[in-house]
């Protein structure tokens, strides 16, 4: 799905993201992952089209930053959102390119993972982009 991989390149053209990890998974982390890490996950994509007739896909986004501490897993949910919320980008990702319209920061909520001994830091997201 573009909409996934066009939060990935934003994700991965942050330096501060980059600068603490560059693990960054579609749905679901692989089995073992070392912390942290970014998942991503798109829960929703309704197409539709503006008033120039430009077609747009408007997709809810959900981000897990994940790291073996409270403190460390927001701060990795500080750049995350930071590289994402409010930008308009035209981003290169597999099979051509996508242009974000638009990323709105909508929801957040850090849980811990106790059997993993992990903390999670869950942030919800509107995008944009065209078609």
């Amino acid at each position: 799905m573009k909409v996934g991989l066009a939060i990935r390149a934003l994700l991965l053209d942050s330096s501060d993201v980059t600068a603490i990890t560059n693990r960054i998974y579609p749905e679901l982390a692989v089995e073992g992952a070392d912390a942290p890490y970014i998942v991503y996950s798109v829960v929703s994509n309704s197409p539709s089209d503006a008033k120039d007739g430009t077609p747009i896909d408007e997709a809810q986004v959900e981000l897990f930053s994940v790291a073996s501490t409270y403190s460390a897993a927001n701060d990795l949910a500080d750049k995350v959102r930071a590289a994402l919320d409010r930008k308009s980008k035209t981003v290169s990702v597999s099979g051509g390119a996508v242009t974000v319209q638009s990323i709105q920061y909508t929801n957040e909520v850090t849980e811990v993972s106790a059997e993993r001994s992990l903390y999670v830091s869950g942030q919800d997201y509107t995008v944009r982009i065209t078609r």
